[in-house]
């Protein structure tokens, strides 16, 4: 049986008891006044990041507000269409005006549906996947079915991560804490004729709240299932003339909701988080920013469990036992040899753990000029992953793994936004970026071959490119979007190493290695697009883009480590889209629908190796041809007052075209040899379809406000490329939330719930060695409280 602490077992009461009675409907709040920044704040000084929305009718349940923001949303009392002026592309104009698909998620939402990871964004907006791999602490970010599924610390996902402006090439370094968040934007297809960096995927960009003119602070506490419990603050204003700044910090706790069956609990939070911002408006013309942040976490790692019978060990040992799968999805086990724990430096009951730390700082000056605005965004990061992995559900050392990994990050973006309002609106600029990676990766295997291993090397990139993007108006209702991007980089392996270690330690084969391997491309991307104003509210867009995403290596264990490390190439995406932008004011409704095909060259697949003593290990290759199809809509719509409804949906089909794979592994005289496959018609590993929804109401009583939301997410299954067997079968989860302050007042007390039905599901499947069939199970319901008190 699984454990339930007293708020998982009374979470429905509580919710239930903050459903009252009577009262009035109150009319939709637009997320532009009801979380970070608006307009009506006064004059932003901010220049640090891009903004963007596209749900303005979309209900955030009520709370605390800094002042402006409490009487911008006092003025609104009637449901209907707010028009929010956005920067996405560098300048103010309404959302519905651009022609890309995006959707947007505000900081309110994030907090209400107890969104505190980036695993958790997936179940808020169609057509995104976040999938730790083998339940590492390394997120795998899928969009439309085009993503990167690496483990490893040193290759880079075709889906990229901002924040506030600043790229975050690292893949571990994207699963920090979300605090202090005005709203996340996820932007589908190829990225990269208006930012320093290209991908074919998307990107996902955090915009963070920026410093007030006035000064204010709040706090919220939280607690929840498992004991679980969550601390926010933050302290905003100006600090002297021109000059504004604002403090923000959280802390994570507790939540472990797995046991090995002896007592033992896995899976508890431990990180903490600040991010310290200052603006300055130096003169007139020339503006300021300053950004510092950090995390600490210290967090355990996640239990695996066995989905089907775990044969590894009688693969490798004829006559060993053979482990049946586990039923219980909470219950999960580990431990090691004391070979690999000696290696890697613990002992070998230690928990699995993910202890990753971040630090790093970003100016931004901005100077105002006659025709445009010139720009520059420099930033240093630094970032290490310490970690150790269970990958085979079990207290042996079947399938462990560690990682100690840093690494450095410089970026440079030089940007000229031209004056708005001409008939030719653009944009240029030229990007610089320089990467440093130190990895250690361990494997423990002592149990099945009787050996272990460990793959050392460094990597070096460095990547300049120049990018522009112009948009000019034909006629009144038709315009034409142009945009180049011309990218070189260079990427270099250094060192590489990869070890084999019998149990006292020693190095058995130490000529494994190669002194440097060099991967170096100049590829353009590119974007045409046309948008014809079908009426004053309804946008009709087509466009072709181009979207590159950098080549690198399999950096995992091998014997023949000349043979391993050769670099596979960067992809390419041929990317056509249509879509609409429909506003109804009068019918208070928002539909947006989008439409694409993708055409794939090289696309970087994570398939299979062979080594010749393990079997199958995991390797990622250029797949030459394939193909994506599919589209996404996005409705809101308030029909009575205090009602708003939403819902969204997301649907993706793909297959290869042109793929030999390396499908399974068989022993010829002693040693593995491949087994290869035809791919041509085999899907593509996605879920084919994505839906979300929500309903939320709110009322008015008294002096007070209340409301109460419902909101659910579906997937369907998730083919394997390894077989029906490693297919993730779909599911649907429910989650409610419930809000009750004061109107316009300091305090607000909020409840959730997620996965209130209980579900029980896996996010991911997979194998490290043979016959080492291992799952990550979901989450299970659980419930918590949400007290705030905003200045």
């Amino acid at each position: 049986m699984r454990r339930i602490g007293p708020i998982t077992a009374y979470g429905p009461l509580i919710i239930a008891a903050l459903v009252m009675k009577g009262g009035t409907a109150l009319a939709t709040v637009p997320p532009g006044v009801s979380g970070g920044r608006s307009d009506t704040q006064g004059p932003s000084h901010s220049t640090r990041a891009s903004s963007s929305t596209v749900h303005p009718m979309r209900v955030t349940p009520p709370g605390p507000r800094p002042a402006s923001d409490r009487k911008a949303a006092s003025a609104v009392r009637q449901p209907g269409l707010e028009q929010i002026t956005v920067t996405s592309e560098h300048r103010r104009e309404n959302p519905q005006k651009i022609a890309t698909s995006l959707s947007v998620i505000s900081g309110r939402e994030l907090a209400a549906r107890n969104v505190n990871s980036v695993f958790d964004l997936q179940y808020l907006t169609p057509s995104l996947q976040v999938t730790p791999q083998f339940g590492s602490g390394q997120p795998d970010f899928e969009i439309r079915g085009v993503g990167h599924q690496d483990y490893g610390s040193s290759n880079v996902s075709p889906v990229g991560v901002t924040m506030d402006g600043v790229a975050i090439p690292v893949p571990w370094a994207s699963n920090g804490l979300m605090f202090d968040v005005a709203r996340v934007e996820v932007l589908r297809g190829p990225q990269g004729t208006l930012y320093g960096r290209n991908t074919t995927g998307g990107a996902i960009n955090y915009v963070f709240n920026q410093p007030t003119d006035h000064l204010a602070a709040g706090a919220d506490v939280q607690i929840g299932s498992f004991s679980a419990q969550k601390y926010d603050f933050f302290l905003s204003g100006p600090v002297a003339a021109h000059v504004r700044m604002r403090l923000a910090g959280e802390s994570q706790q507790g939540g472990a909701w797995q046991y090995d069956g002896a007592g033992a609990h896995l899976g508890a939070t431990d990180r903490t988080a600040l991010r310290w911002l200052t603006d300055m408006q130096v003169t007139d013309r020339l503006k300021a920013a300053l950004d510092m942040h950090g995390s600490i976490d210290r967090s355990d790692g996640a239990g695996l469990h066995l989905f089907a019978p775990q044969t590894t060990q009688a693969v490798y040992r004829p006559g060993a036992p053979v482990f049946p799968q586990d039923h219980e999805r909470d219950i999960t086990r580990w431990g090691t040899s004391t070979s690999f724990a000696r290696l890697i430096g613990i002992s070998p009951g230690d928990k699995p753990y993910h202890h990753i730390d971040t630090g790093g700082a970003s100016f931004k000056l901005d100077q105002s000029l006659s025709f445009a605005t010139l720009s520059n965004l420099a930033s240093y990061d630094v970032s290490s992953r310490r970690e150790y992995d269970n990958f085979d559900a079990s207290a042996l050392a079947l399938a462990d793994v560690a990682f100690n990994s840093r690494a450095n990050v410089f970026q440079d973006e030089l940007r000229l936004v031209s004056t708005p309002g001409k008939r030719l609106d653009w944009v240029a600029g030229l990007y610089y970026g320089n990467e440093y990676l130190a990895d250690q990766y361990y494997s423990g295997f002592t149990d099945a071959t009787g050996l272990d291993r460990g793959v050392f090397y460094s990597t070096k990139v460095n990547t300049i490119s120049g990018f522009g993007q112009g948009t000019l108006k034909l006629l009144p209702r038709l315009r034409l979007v142009g945009g180049v991007r011309v990218e070189h980089e260079s990427r270099d392996l250094h060192d590489y190493r990869a070890f084999t270690y019998d149990l006292a330690g020693n190095v058995l084969n130490p000529g494994n290695r190669v002194a440097r391997r060099t991967l170096d491309y100049t590829l353009p991307s590119w974007k045409v697009a046309l948008h014809y104003d079908l009426a004053p509210h309804d946008l009709l867009y087509v466009s072709v883009s181009r979207g590159i995403n950098s080549g690198g290596y399999t950096t995992y264990n091998t014997t023949n480590a000349q043979a391993s490390s050769n670099p596979y190439q960067p992809e390419k995406l041929l990317a056509y889209e249509i879509g609409n932008k429909l506003d109804i004011p009068a019918a208070h409704l928002r539909l947006n629908v989008s439409a694409f095909y993708y055409d794939y060259h090289d696309q970087q697949v994570l398939s299979a190796a062979v080594n010749s003593q393990t079997g199958l290990i995991g390797a990622i290759a250029n797949a030459p041809r394939s193909h994506l199809a599919g589209g996404e809509f996005e409705a809101d719509w308030s029909p009575l007052k205090g009602l708003m409804l939403t819902q969204s949906g997301g649907w993706a089909v793909g297959q290869f075209d042109r793929f030999d794979a390396v499908y399974a592994a068989t022993r010829v005289n002693g040693v593995f040899v491949p087994v290869t496959q035809n791919k041509k018609g085999v899907s593509l590993p996605a879920p084919k379809l994505t839906f979300n929804g929500s309903a939320v109401y709110r009322w008015r009583m008294g002096g007070y406000e209340a409301s109460l939301g419902l909101n659910y997410s579906l997937r369907s299954t998730y083919r394997s490329l390894f077989g029906s067997l490693y297919d993730v079968a779909g599911y649907t989860l429910w989650g409610a939330t419930a809000s009750f302050a004061p109107h316009e007042g300091w305090w607000s007390l909020s409840a959730f719930g997620n996965n209130i039905l209980d579900k029980k599901y896996d996010v991911t499947r997979n194998f490290f060695l043979t016959g080492d069939n291992i799952g990550l199970s979901g989450m299970p319901g659980v419930y918590g409280l949400r007290f705030g008190a905003h200045y």
